[in-house]
């Protein structure tokens, strides 16, 4: 197994992609959960269904781009965007993690969203299996790194 920073920017952009993509496919999928979040984190009451399936469609698609390594600025960025509005979303949880009918899992989020940001940082590194890579370079430099 490679044991290079650009490797470990690869398996960061893999899970990461994965992850925003698989909770933009629950809005999909179950969009009266992405209501119940968004009026409970968000204060937005009434979202419809179609809005929720429209954002979780958008946030999939967002997923899916950062997993390829496509538009890495954009992409990252709106990852980032995406991850850290929800971890700010439940800052009272992260800022008393162990009081009464607080949940301490939100903590998980801490760790992701500062590795985001790392890979958005060093997106110009990520080249391992990278499309933008391919787009650019024709694919000479994407199996290396």
């Amino acid at each position: 197994m490679p044991a290079s920073p650009n490797f470990a920017l690869f398996l960061i952009r893999v899970s990461f992609g994965a992850f925003i993509a698989l909770w933009g496919l629950s809005k999909v999928v179950r969009p009266e959960g992405a209501e119940r979040l968004f009026a409970t984190y968000y204060g937005i009451d009434g979202m419809a269904h179609l809005a929720a399936i429209g954002l979780g469609g958008l946030q999939a698609l967002i997923g899916l781009a950062i997993l390829l390594g496509l538009a890495r600025t954009f992409s990252y960025g709106a990852g980032v965007l995406i991850h850290g509005t929800s971890t700010v979303a439940t800052l009272p949880h992260l800022i008393t993690p162990l009081a009464d009918g607080s949940n301490l899992l939100f903590w998980s989020g801490v760790p992701i969203l500062l590795a985001a940001i790392g890979l958005f940082l060093a997106r110009s590194e990520d080249t391992v299996l990278s499309l933008d890579i391919y787009r650019d370079a024709g694919g000479s430099q994407a199996a290396g790194g």
